[in-house]
């Protein structure tokens, strides 16, 4: 199906507007690439490749959101994007949508590159604000892309879900949080898609809590928090503890000589990497793009 067809397609799929941020054509096909519209911001998708440390293999590419202001031109943090909405049910469309702009926007993107994995992150808010079979309504829409559950896996931060739980300071409300994070997992995982967890390891004060989360979900990659080489912290012993579950440790920063050699030293096993500026594979036709933007 042609790329404009296809996001005629989509924006039939998609509800009519319950609040002024939504439009009524969220998807904009332009030059080869989709964008969407959202509360007045144009939202763009580029990607980082992810690699293999000891190798340099090319394993995937991390999709990444860009939002500009549609009249002002102006950059917009991704983080304040999900900032937006109202409600919950205003979140899950918002999260949702994002994540369909980056798969779109990838499969026109390995026309022109080497194929693996693509991963996407899942805000915490729309794992707490979805009762039941996660996944499905992403399953469908890729599966109208032609990408399967098993091409994506998903980044969840389980600390902040867990952590919203107990916000309170009432355990019962923290433990129906991490079962109600272990199930939404489990759903995601029983429709093919892979798992990893982001962040590792931001609150020393909840690492054994996160640790027996781990044991319970058995990501496919666990994703240490940039904190953790900021602060120069010996990992070799948290990589290694981390390994005996099962899962690859991943890290991410600036593509440098200095990070390459420590990852190496410390065991990690994947590298999503950002070359100076953050030079991000753009999905648009001009290739790679410059941009300071976080």
């Amino acid at each position: 199906m042609p790329l404009t067809d296809f996001v005629r397609y989509l924006n039939a799929q998609h509800p009519l507007p319950a609040s002024g941020l939504r439009s009524t054509t969220p998807f904009v096909s332009e030059d080869g690439r989709v964008c969407v519209h959202f509360a007045n911001l144009r939202l763009e998708s580029a990607y980082a490749p992810i690699v293999d440390t000891a190798s340099g293999e090319l394993r995937g590419h991390a999709a990444e959101l860009h939002a500009v202001g549609l009249r002002t031109r102006q950059p917009l943090a991704a983080d304040a994007v999900f900032v937006l909405p109202s409600d919950d049910e205003e979140f899950v469309y918002l999260d949702r949508l994002v994540r369909t702009l980056h798969a779109l926007n990838y499969l026109t993107y390995l026309n022109r590159h080497s194929r693996g994995k693509l991963l996407l992150k899942v805000h915490p808010r729309h794992v707490a604000s979805v009762a039941a079979d996660h996944g499905l309504a992403f399953e469908e829409i890729l599966r109208a892309c032609g990408l399967l559950p098993e091409q994506i896996t998903l980044e969840l931060e389980i600390g902040e879900i867990a952590d919203s739980g107990e916000a309170n300071g009432n355990t019962a409300d923290g433990g129906e949080a991490a079962a109600h994070l272990v199930r939404a997992i489990a759903n995601y995982k029983s429709r093919g898609y892979g798992i990893a967890v982001g962040r590792f390891g931001r609150r020393a004060g909840s690492l054994e809590r996160d640790f027996g989360l781990l044991r319970e979900i058995r990501p496919d990659i666990v994703k240490l928090d940039p904190l953790l080489l900021a602060a120069e912290q010996p990992l070799p012993a948290l990589v290694e503890r981390l390994r005996a579950l099962g899962a690859p440790v991943m890290v991410e920063g600036l593509d440098t000589a200095h990070l390459r050699k420590g990852a190496r030293a410390s065991g990690i096993d994947l590298l999503q990497v950002h070359p100076p500026l953050r030079r991000l594979l753009h999905a648009d036709v001009g290739g790679p793009v410059q941009s300071a933007a976080a």
